[in-house]
């Protein structure tokens, strides 16, 4: 099977998966996490709406895909658009690769602009420091945050989801949610804390938040689509785009990627 090493990402409604699809999609869970079991697998997939699918551009070998699901929820007298990813893998040999990102938020934006009068939140429980940086290098608006206190109002927030989804399992006083047993963890051989990656301050501070990362324990947190989320979104793509190849002459000719 020839596989180009390109991502490509599709949404698709978890009501059309086909079997295939949600068989490939587990063997990739299973590869990359421990403690996992089909049976829990597939009831989180059905609670979703989405799945966004990654496979390579050539062969179509699914090796990526996230779980999605928008609903609405009252909190302190207001009524808020939540979007709560689930399940999330991407093969570390497609790392790097910006389809999933901007799939998920074309998504974001989509449902923003379907209902521009709800304050959309960003729902998002990690176990692992590649999943939490998501979130710290996408949004400048994400709580807890490394380097601010969380406000009061986006603290009762946390609060509020996190008991509606967990129940018992939200642990308030330690801002995580711990289920009871074994929790699925990525293996350390997939994501591990090089050095490099232990010098982020971000990192540092997930491990201290989170201290129980490497027994399962997923560290709630919250990011606002709003409009420095958008700008920094799109400053990123730009800055992410290939410089324009030049001609003898040097004049600038496009890039076939802007087309």
């Amino acid at each position: 099977m020839r596989r180009s090493g390109k991502l490509t990402v599709r949404r698709v409604p978890v009501a059309r998966l086909t079997h295939d699809e949600i068989d490939a999609m587990w063997r990739l869970y299973d590869d990359h996490y421990d403690n996992v079991q089909r049976p829990t697998f597939e009831r989180d997939l059905a609670e979703k709406q989405y799945v966004f699918l990654g496979q390579d551009r050539a062969s179509g070998e699914i090796v990526g895909f996230s779980t999605a699901l928008f609903y609405r929820q009252e909190h302190a007298g207001r009524t808020i658009g939540v979007y709560f990813s689930g399940d999330t893998i991407i093969h570390p040999r497609y790392w790097g690769q910006r389809g999933l990102h901007n799939a998920v938020f074309t998504s974001l934006l989509g449902w923003k602009l379907r209902h521009p009068a709800t304050p959309l939140y960003w729902y998002l429980i990690c176990s692992g420091y590649r999943t939490y940086m998501t979130l710290v290098r996408n949004f400048p608006n994400h709580w807890p945050h490394h380097a601010h206190p969380t406000p009061a109002w986006e603290a009762s927030l946390i609060d509020g989801v996190s008991g509606a989804r967990y129940g018992e399992a939200w642990k308030p006083d330690r801002g995580v949610i711990a289920f009871a047993g074994p929790q699925p963890v990525v293996r350390q051989v997939t994501a591990p804390f090089t050095v490099e990656v232990l010098a982020l301050p971000e990192v540092q501070f997930f491990i201290r938040a989170n201290p129980g990362h490497l027994d399962g324990d997923e560290l709630a947190m919250l990011a606002r689509l709003d409009l420095d989320a958008i700008t920094a979104i799109v400053r990123r793509a730009l800055r992410l785009r290939p410089a324009p190849q030049r001609t003898r002459q040097g004049a600038p000719q496009p890039s076939p990627v802007l087309r």
